[in-house]
């Protein structure tokens, strides 16, 4: 009995030769396509040969490699701030409200910004709203109450003289009144009325820096306008007053030759050296700061507003 041949193999071959068709007409048609690229020329001669009789543009690899460069920076859009619009009427309503506003003390201002001739004060001299006297150094007290020779003696440096503690002290009358000399021990105890340990008013202070080359002179029941012209006018002020933070506690004093002053417990000295709105600044010994303004007219007052001014006589 005869066997039937097997197909397998015949199928196979089939296969084989499609795939080979097949893989040749993709080879022709990449290499064709690789001549075009290369030899750009050639296109007519396909063109041609194919029967194509349209124009294509034809890819340069030129400018495929140029197109691909990278594109070099370019700043951007530079802003330039544009003035804001100016109103057409500089002279404005806020704008005058402000020329009223930062007007000089004592001059008052009408809306044209000018000031009104009808309220200037020309006899009052005009006090800025704040001033300060730069150059002044406190130094050190010696004493427990050398509060008053040692605010002397910086107060004059101030003004180019120098004079030695110790001696100032020395030259100081003694006396049982401080409105004629210094009261007590210089190192005694402090927080004590006279007889007692206590200090000096200002009157021989003022005194014995006359002595020295000084215009100086004492007041009383001064006032607080008074003593900001003198500090815009860049001179300081020993102002005598009750020390902080210590309350206040005062009583009338007669003294053996019979004069009645008031005095305090922890009497002091500070030197003016400015002032603003709120407070006025002080140098206490080697301090300096700044003291409210309320607090130091209370302190100020309780001693009878005395102070030691430079005349300029």
């Amino acid at each position: 009995m005869m066997k039937a041949k097997s197909t397998i193999p015949e199928k196979s071959s089939i296969w084989i030769t499609l795939t080979g068709v097949v893989l040749a007409f993709l080879f022709c048609l990449l290499a064709t396509s690789m001549v075009r690229i290369i030899y750009p020329e050639s296109s007519s001669f396909f063109e041609g040969l194919l029967g194509s009789s349209d124009k294509r543009a034809v890819l340069d690899p030129a400018s495929i490699f140029s197109a691909a460069q990278p594109t070099p920076f370019q700043p951007g859009p530079v802003y330039t701030p544009m003035p804001a619009p100016q109103p057409e009427n500089p002279a404005s309503e806020s704008e005058e409200s402000m020329q009223v506003a930062y007007a000089p003390a004592g001059e008052q201002s009408s809306p044209s910004g000018k000031p009104d001739a009808e309220n200037i004060n020309n006899d009052e001299e005009e006090i800025p709203i704040s001033a300060y006297v730069g150059g002044l150094r406190g130094t050190a007290q010696l004493y427990t109450l050398d509060c008053e020779s040692q605010s002397a003696v910086d107060w004059a440096r101030f003004y180019g003289v120098s004079i030695d503690e110790e001696e100032f002290i020395d030259r100081l009358p003694r006396s049982d009144d401080p409105e004629t000399g210094f009261v007590g021990r210089i190192n005694g105890a402090m927080g004590q009325f006279p007889p007692d340990d206590y200090g000096v008013h200002a009157a021989p202070i003022a005194k014995l820096l006359k002595e020295y080359g000084l215009p100086a002179k004492a007041k009383r029941d001064w006032d607080f306008e008074s003593l900001k012209k003198e500090i815009a006018n860049d001179q300081p002020v020993i102002a005598w007053i009750v020390n902080m933070p210590f309350e206040i506690d005062t009583m009338e004093y007669t003294a053996s030759n019979g004069n009645t002053t008031t005095v305090a417990r922890f009497e002091h000295t500070w030197i003016i050296t400015g002032y603003n709105a709120s407070t006025v600044t002080v140098v206490d010994s080697e301090w300096t700061y700044n003291v409210k303004i309320a607090e130091f007219l209370e302190r100020w007052e309780a001693l009878g507003k005395q102070a030691v001014i430079y005349t300029g006589d």
